[in-house]
């Protein structure tokens, strides 16, 4: 039996979709002035969206899925990220889970920064940095400590400077329990990472490091490294704090074809399929499928102006 239109409305309620999509408004307005036709993309992204309505043979439960959408894929588009966030989030998990099954691992967030630098020296900076990090992994007190690494770039505004940024890597490093026992002689305090840190950059200024251990809380966490992976995955895909355009058009020159992240060792094969990732925003988790879904209906939403309200409308329903 298909539901009543008050169900279906109820069951259609996407607030997420909204979110992002009102997110991706002021970075259209940025292209708007130098870019229009990057402009228009992000504009149209996420702009229609199509659902299946399904219900469950034995269950009865009623469920939609999103299952086609227009994705303008810019690096600066909000809608965009968020769709990468929980790809990147389900490669990750299902990487590390696979680890998990031969071996008991553990998991440590390192945090490295550089001085702030003027918004024109980004890109120069992050080459720096670039080659740094590639310096460091190769030293033998990091080969003999760390099995694996998920390093990612992030880049910030300066607070009451927009014209400085702040470029720095969030890093997940894999170690086995002997990392902490001292007679391995494995472990790296901050002071050491520092000391590592500013040798792999070539600078005469100790730069800013920070280390965390991951401690997985597994009696309020269905899975302790979903944890890991929402952490992680969170700072690539962050809106830009850049907020002048002169600025953003600036930004957008500075890290075009700069890639946010790179792994290595045990966790090397995280990224075997990102380069592919922005094919399909739209099949998030594949593993959930099964035959036992039945179509009711296909549902088009809409993003639009009505009542003098942003928001998405049902426009179409095909049985």
């Amino acid at each position: 039996m298909i539901p009543k239109k008050t169900e279906i409305e109820d069951i259609l309620e996407e607030k997420n979709f909204k979110k992002h999509k009102l997110r991706t408004l002021p970075i259209y307005e940025k292209y708007a002035n130098f870019n229009l036709k990057k402009a228009c993309f992000v504009l149209d992204c996420g702009n229609e969206l199509w659902f299946n309505l399904k219900e469950h043979r034995e269950t009865k439960e009623i469920k939609k899925s999103l299952d086609s959408m227009f994705t303008c894929k810019d690096r600066f588009c909000p809608f965009c990220n968020w769709r990468r966030q929980m790809k990147y989030s389900k490669m990750i998990y299902t990487h590390i889970k696979a680890l998990e099954e031969d071996k008991k691992l553990r998991y440590i967030f390192l945090t490295l920064t550089i001085k702030n630098c003027k918004l024109d020296d980004l890109r120069t900076n992050i080459q720096l940095m670039q080659k740094s990090f590639k310096r460091m992994i190769e030293t033998v007190k990091f080969e003999k400590s760390i099995l694996g690494f998920l390093r990612v770039l992030e880049f910030t505004v300066q607070k009451n400077d927009n014209t400085m940024m702040h470029p720095h890597f969030h890093i997940l490093l894999v170690v086995d329990n002997t990392y902490f026992i001292p007679r391995y002689e494995k472990y790296i305090t901050i002071k050491e990472w520092s000391k590592m840190w500013q040798k792999a950059l070539r600078v005469d200024y100790a730069p800013v490091c920070n280390v965390k251990v991951v401690w997985s809380n597994k009696k309020n966490n269905k899975d302790g490294n979903a944890s890991i992976v929402a952490e992680l995955c969170k700072y690539p895909m962050k809106d830009t704090d850049v907020e002048k355009v002169e600025d953003f058009e600036e930004l957008t020159k500075q890290v075009k074809n700069v890639r946010n992240i790179n792994a290595g060792g045990l966790l090397k094969g995280i990224l075997q399929k990102s380069n592919k990732l922005d094919d399909d925003l739209v099949n998030i988790d594949e593993d959930n499928k099964d035959d036992l879904w039945i179509m009711l209906k296909k549902i088009l939403y809409k993003f639009e102006l009505k009542n003098k309200r942003l928001d998405y409308y049902l426009k179409k329903e095909k049985v």
